[in-house]
């Protein structure tokens, strides 16, 4: 693991709508749990950031944080990861993407050059509309740009300021 990899905090969105496909299983854990743990392989630091109603359930057996908002999207999520996140750069994940191929963070990391935002923005298999930002947050640029702000507004503005790379095609 390089020095990129330990100081890097990772955290994966999963208090939004579909949360309680979480805990579908898969093999002898949920999805989460492997999602975590999949995440756990790149990272030394991860944690979830979740609804505050949402503490009660199977979360708290992970690291977590809690998003205090009633708005359910992913801008509120990435503004809490963003003000919990002791480093620069932040790589936020979300629980409706955990079977990602481990190249894809790996390779966002060995290329990050400090932007606000490097990552993929990849469509949700079972909704055409919606979009999820993988990638690479920077702490200081973004923090003030996702307040208040629209899901679309957004991807906007992360598309125009930040780097967004094509999907790998071999996976």
């Amino acid at each position: 693991m390089t020095k990129q990899f330990k100081a890097m905090s990772c955290y994966i969105l999963a208090g939004g709508k579909n949360y309680q496909e979480d805990f579908i299983p898969s093999g002898d854990l949920t999805r989460l749990e492997a999602g975590y743990r999949r995440y756990a392989k790149i990272f030394e630091m991860v944690k979830l950031v979740i609804k505050k109603d949402q503490a009660k359930e199977q979360y708290l057996n992970y690291p977590h944080v809690l998003d205090n908002s009633d708005r359910k999207n992913f801008s509120v999520g990435v503004e809490t990861a963003l003000k919990d996140a002791k480093s620069e750069a932040v790589f936020i994940g979300s629980s409706d993407l955990l079977d990602f191929p481990l190249e894809w963070p790996v390779n966002l990391i060995k290329d990050y050059q400090g932007e606000p935002f490097l990552g993929y923005l990849i469509p949700d298999k079972n909704d055409n509309s919606k979009k999820h930002l993988f990638g690479i947050y920077n702490k200081k640029t973004i923090s003030d740009m996702v307040a208040d702000k629209t899901n679309s507004d957004i991807i906007n503005q992360l598309v125009q300021s930040g780097r967004l790379l094509p999907i790998p095609s071999n996976n």
